[in-house]
């Protein structure tokens, strides 16, 4: 099967990514000063304990993706866990703003599962509302194309 779309985001961009390691490093370098400083009373461990803490936050931000692709009528997602929604269970979709789309507005729906894959820094996205009272929010730099993909919803 071929791939009629996909999309790979990263969890924070590129650029606040290098901010955030430059503060966490910085961070773990004052502490690292701050322990040999007596008047301080820093305990010994805490640079060690902090080091490996922001090494593992710097880590985590850097390989998770958004992984989102369009193979035949099925959308495979990765984002630390896996979905494959079959096109079979899409009742409805609707694209624009995410921070309406969190919202659901005008669905009006009662007792269902929400499930958010955003990344940081996508303002636009498409909102999937699936069998089994569920609904996906997905974050896309083109989320038109992505939904000139999906089949007509069925008016009911």
């Amino acid at each position: 099967m071929t791939k009629t779309f996909e999309e790979v985001q990263d969890l924070i961009p590129k650029k606040e990514f290098f901010i955030l390691t430059a503060v966490l490093i910085s961070t773990s370098i004052f502490i690292f000063i701050c322990t040999f400083v007596e008047s301080l009373n820093m305990p010994v461990w805490a640079f060690p304990i902090t080091t490996v803490t922001f090494a593992a936050i710097i880590i985590f931000c850097f390989f998770v993706k958004l992984k989102i692709s369009i193979e035949g009528e099925v959308i495979s997602i990765m984002f630390i866990k896996s979905y494959a929604i079959k096109f079979e269970e899409i009742i409805d979709y609707k694209v624009g703003d995410l921070n309406i789309m969190r919202n659901y507005s005008g669905w009006g729906i009662k007792k269902v599962t929400f499930r958010n894959l955003v990344c940081f820094g996508y303002d636009s996205g498409i909102s999937l509302k699936l069998t089994g009272r569920k609904v996906m929010t997905i974050s896309l730099s083109n989320p038109e194309q992505f939904a000139s993909l999906l089949p007509v919803p069925q008016q009911s």
